[in-house]
C-alpha cells in the first residue's frame, strides 16, 4: 500500500517544524489528542468509560507511528525510542481528557441530569 498521499498530507500539516523534531513530535500528539477528544466527546455514551480510555490509546499509539513511519522521524532524532514514546505524553492525556470532558458535559441529555 502506497503511503505517498498521507506523507504529503502530514508532511503539510506538520512540515514547517521540520527543523526541531521534538516540536513536530508535540504537535503531531496534539493534533491527535484533539482528534481522539473530539470522537470520545462525541460518540457520548458509546465513549463513557473503558472504550473512551482504549480510543484515545490506540490514538496515541497511531500518533507515534504517523511520527515514525510518515513524517520520517527516526527515535534516535527524539533521543531513543522510549523518548519517543514519553515526549508530550502528559500534555496529550491532559488536551484529551480536559477536551473530552468538557464536550462530554454538554452532550449528556438533561434528562439524566435529573435523575440524579
Amino acid at each position: 500500500m502506497e503511503l505517498t498521499p498521507l506523507k504529503n498530507f502530514f508532511n503539510r500539516l506538520f512540515g514547517k517544524w521540520a527543523n526541531s523534531p521534538n516540536d513536530q513530535q508535540y504537535y503531531v500528539k496534539m493534533f491527535f489528542a484533539i482528534i481522539s477528544a473530539l470522537i470520545c466527546g462525541i460518540g457520548g455514551q458509546f465513549f463513557a468509560g473503558t472504550r473512551g480510555v482504549m480510543l484515545g490509546f490506540l490514538i496515541y499509539i497511531l500518533s507515534l507511528f504517523v511520527i515514525r513511519y510518515l513524517l520520517d522521524i527516526p527515535p534516535e532524532k527524539l533521543g531513543g525510542m522510549q523518548k519517543m514514546i514519553t515526549n508530550s505524553l502528559f500534555s496529550y492525556l491532559m488536551l484529551w481528557v480536559v477536551i473530552w470532558t468538557i464536550l462530554y458535559a454538554f452532550s449528556i441529555p438533561p434528562g439524566i441530569i435529573d435523575t440524579l
